[in-house]
């Protein structure tokens, strides 16, 4: 049977649906009506439950442990070195706006990479050199660059947080 047919048409709620929906098999020959007073206890049981939860648990007062010296020295100091390294993230950042906006400035407007005439260089500590003069290649490493840096900034800035004790 359709559930409109069971309701004649008319809105049903979702609790009686969803009684209507539990299947509970016959057990022993149960009949109906102990089905419906099944249903009716675990009713009652749930709304018991509920009252139970909520006059027997009232707000609890937690003593919150204060840092001790320690504690808060050790917190102090990871707070410094963060905010140091937040500093030169935005330093390093500024620098390389700086630079682009320069190049924009000075270069020919023309030029569709501000970057041409740019030399990047990496060397490592055996004085060994990768040096490349390719404009759209110089252009990728410094957009790269420049993320990285706002993504790690970002990241810093979330972990500057006061503890909580």
């Amino acid at each position: 049977m359709k559930v409109a047919e069971k309701t004649n048409g008319s809105v049903q709620s979702t609790t009686d649906r969803r009684d209507e929906a539990i299947v509970i098999p016959s057990v022993n020959g149960k009949s109906k009506n102990d089905v419906q007073n099944f249903k009716s206890e675990v009713k009652q049981q749930e709304k018991s439950e509920v009252k139970n939860v909520t006059e027997t648990e009232k707000p609890k007062e937690f003593f919150k442990p204060v840092l001790n010296l320690e504690a808060t020295l050790k917190a102090v100091d990871d707070l410094h070195r963060r905010s140091i390294q937040r500093i030169n993230l935005l330093s390093r950042i500024n620098q390389l706006e700086d630079f682009e906006i320069t190049l924009i400035e000075e270069g020919d407007e023309l030029e569709t990479n501000h970057f041409q005439g740019c030399q990047l260089i990496i060397s490592d500590d055996k004085g060994r050199k990768f040096v490349t003069q390719t404009a759209g290649l110089i252009k990728l490493v410094a957009e790269f660059i420049h993320t990285a840096c706002l993504e790690k900034l970002s990241e810093i800035e979330a972990n500057i947080v006061f503890p909580r004790p």
